[in-house]
């Protein structure tokens, strides 16, 4: 053989080596990238079963105990399911404004309690009501059809109740930024406003700034009767975290109590979401 034939021999040697050993490396990549989806994937499982099972335990200690360590007083508390910490808060869904009942008044404060100048608020609250309403009512109280069609939007207001909160962010004149402060204070799954009793500090700020609004605080809202809001945050190792919110009504008029749940919806959990108030 010679040495011109010799030299593409080890040529084409060295190059199929080369492919060999670049095969390999992504071989071993795309293996570890396999271990760690799979790994990724059962934590995920597991904080999701350790979520369910926190609300699950709220449930039953609101239905069959009255467990005070589950109190819907909006405060965070760490709770343990298996190996898996959980934070867990349980809020009344009566502490928040209706967006099918509350008036335009009580919507102007509460828009000026998340921090809207008052000229705003105004007309917002006007266009909340607007879009909930029909005919000649949607006419008096704000922003209609033409008002959406000159802004250039593909939609109109349906002239009918609010069928969930994330409605809102389609209504004329709301921001994202203004969704965002507003949406801890809004409900559509309660039947009524609330009352000074709330627990809730900006809404009870625009209940007293509302006028027409009076105190009418002489306990715990609605009795034996309730919409609680469950918030957990499973937390995992290293950043994971799995986080839903789950409302549901209880009846504490049966015996034994009963318990439905409303809407159940994964969320993404944010730093300092809860401050933990204590441990069960």
């Amino acid at each position: 053989m010679s040495r011109l034939q010799s030299g593409y021999a080890l040529l084409i040697v060295l190059l199929t080596v080369g492919f060999l050993a670049l095969v390999g490396t992504r071989l071993v990549a795309a293996s570890r990238s396999a271990v760690q989806l799979a790994d990724n994937l059962k934590q995920e499982a597991v904080l999701q079963a350790a979520a369910d099972g926190a609300v699950a335990r709220a449930m039953f200690a609101l239905q069959a105990a009255h467990d005070p360590a589950f109190r819907p007083d909006g405060v965070a508390r760490m709770v343990r399911i298996g190996q898996t910490p959980v934070l867990l808060r349980i809020s009344n869904e009566y502490d928040r404004v209706n967006l099918n009942t509350a008036s335009v008044a009580l919507l102007r404060a509460l828009l000026i309690a998340t921090g809207l100048e008052p000229a705003r608020a105004g007309a917002l609250a006007g266009s909340i009501v607007a879009w909930r309403s029909a005919g000649m009512a949607a006419q008096r109280a704000g922003a209609t059809a033409p008002d959406y069609q000159e802004a250039g939007l593909g939609y109109v207001p349906p002239g009918a109740p609010f069928e969930s909160v994330d409605e809102l962010r389609d209504v004329l004149g709301m921001t994202p930024a203004l969704f965002a402060r507003l949406e801890p204070h809004v409900t559509v799954l309660t039947d009524s406003d609330p009352d000074l009793s709330t627990r809730d500090p900006v809404v009870a700020l625009a209940l007293t700034e509302a006028a027409g609004i009076g105190d009418d605080s002489g306990g715990d809202q609605r009795g034996l009767n309730a919409i609680m809001r469950i918030t957990v945050i499973a937390t995992g190792t290293g950043a994971a975290r799995y986080s839903e919110v789950v409302v549901a009504s209880a009846d504490f008029q049966t015996r034994p109590p009963r318990v439905a749940i409303l809407s159940r919806q994964r969320v993404t959990p944010t730093a300092g979401a809860m401050v933990v108030a204590g441990g069960s």
